[in-house]
């Protein structure tokens, strides 16, 4: 019987790939790791601290497969940088240090790319982090890449775009305002988006990322470096206006510089693998609101 261990699997992901697994037919033992649980599992849910010095030998004992999606949010590692380096580096070192050939599914993030961006962002797009978040994520990628060259390790590690939509009053998420448009929308309440409606952005519903996530864990594929998950390019002004809720625009100058300037991606390796994106804005909508 297969065995995966989740890490992070009380987060907002985690809860979405827990449910894609069994709905993939996953009939093996499911160890979920979080600091804490508030939301009740079927499964083994094991309370551990995961900054931890023994966390990734218990998370590995017994695993076949980890998934490991603990991170610490990107907003709130800029006050942290201490702390993001134990969560979002040291502790998928220490997986990576210990997997023995076994299979793991490494979350990755677009802050890897940085600011400035070519047009369009392409598989052989160079990485230029310029945030604590997205050098602790470029140095897991990089530690990713050396462990598969060596079969120390099989599997993948996925740059997820902005997921939508996290729970409302998510903390420590710069990007939280793309969630929030979700949840006025279906309180019909008005909202004020702080970028303008042709801001531009990587979104991909928590319910593909999910089945993604749960793709990569499944396939005996395997590749050699991170790689971008098919997303879509969306305008805000599009998406606001298919969701058709009570929206006024205020724009702040930060949030657009660093989640409303995304230029078109593409992204062929990733669907050579089966990877895929939502299709359509309106798939976008139907699969963010579908487990909210």
């Amino acid at each position: 019987m297969q065995r995966i261990a989740i890490t992070g699997a009380d987060g907002f992901v985690g809860r979405h790939v827990t449910r894609a697994l069994r709905e993939a037919g996953f009939t093996g033992e499911m160890r979920l790791f979080d600091r804490q649980f508030e939301v009740q599992t079927n499964d083994e849910g094991i309370a551990l601290d995961l900054a931890s010095g023994e966390a990734a030998e218990q998370v590995l004992d017994g695993a076949d497969c980890v998934i490991h999606l603990a991170a610490m949010p990107g907003a709130q590692t800029e006050c942290d940088p201490a702390g993001s380096r134990v969560i979002n580096c040291d502790l998928s070192l220490a997986l990576m240090e210990r997997m023995e050939g076994r299979r793991l599914v490494l979350t990755s993030s677009i802050a890897v790319f940085g600011g400035a961006l070519p047009d369009p962002v392409t598989d052989n797009t160079v990485p230029q982090p310029q945030s604590v978040y997205g050098t602790h994520k470029r140095m897991s990628e990089l530690a990713f890449a050396d462990a598969v060259r060596r079969d120390a390790l099989n599997g993948f590690c996925l740059r997820l775009p902005g997921i939508v939509a996290r729970p409302m009053g998510a903390v420590g998420f710069g990007s939280a305002f793309l969630s929030e448009i979700f949840h006025a929308a279906r309180e019909g309440r008005p909202y004020t988006v702080p970028v303008g409606p042709d801001a531009t952005t990587w979104l991909m519903s928590a319910k593909v990322c999910a089945q993604n996530i749960v793709h990569a864990a499944l396939t005996p594929q395997s590749a050699p470096s991170a790689i971008m998950l098919p997303c879509l390019t969306v305008t805000i002004g599009d998406l606001t206006a298919k969701l058709a809720g009570g929206y006024s625009f205020a724009e702040d100058a930060g949030l657009r510089r660093t989640f409303g300037s995304y230029p078109p991606v593409e992204t062929p390796l990733a669907n050579s693998y089966g990877f895929r994106s939502d299709g359509s804005i309106e798939g976008l909508i139907a699969n963010a609101q579908s487990h909210a």
